[in-house]
């Protein structure tokens, strides 16, 4: 099965792009690819240009609306590398994952939180190409987001 048809039989769809508004200067890229190794600049969750499960877990959201909100960023992650890439079939392996997770003070969950995201790469890519991953409480994330995450993997060729 592609990636794309154990999506579609769990359910779930690849988000739209946000729209980078004109006249907006981006700093920088969502994806570098260098060789096979291809970096990807963290990813929140939003639904195109809306965005999802904003505020804290812990006092705004609970640990399950942390991992939607985990799985959520994982699918716009996948957009992006198929945007840029052309494909999602072409990941060897995901290397690393940071996660960051928008909690109050003395929340210790934050790897359960993220399992929404490894989960989902568990289930489309299979337990040999699963990433080492850091999980990390912040005070706060950009725009309000309850999780970010970057990725590093590898790409076939």
């Amino acid at each position: 099965m592609t990636i794309h048809e154990k999506l579609s039989a769990r359910g779930l769809v690849i988000p739209p792009a946000q729209v980078i508004p004109t006249g907006v200067r981006l700093t920088y890229r969502r994806l570098v690819k260098s060789g096979r190794t291809v970096y990807v600049a963290g990813h929140g969750p939003t639904f195109g240009d809306t965005w999802r499960y904003l505020g804290k877990i812990g006092r705004d959201l609970t640990v399950d609306d942390g991992t939607a909100a985990a799985q959520l960023t994982a699918l716009n992650v996948l957009g992006t590398v198929e945007r840029e890439l052309g494909s999602l079939d072409g990941v060897v392996q995901w290397l690393k994952l940071t996660g960051y997770v928008n909690a109050v003070e003395g929340f210790t969950e934050q790897a359960r939180v993220l399992n929404g995201f490894s989960d989902l790469l568990l289930d489309l890519y299979g337990p040999g190409a699963v990433a080492s991953r850091t999980s990390v409480g912040v005070p706060d994330l950009p725009f309000g987001m309850s999780v970010e995450v970057d990725a590093i993997l590898e790409w076939k060729e």
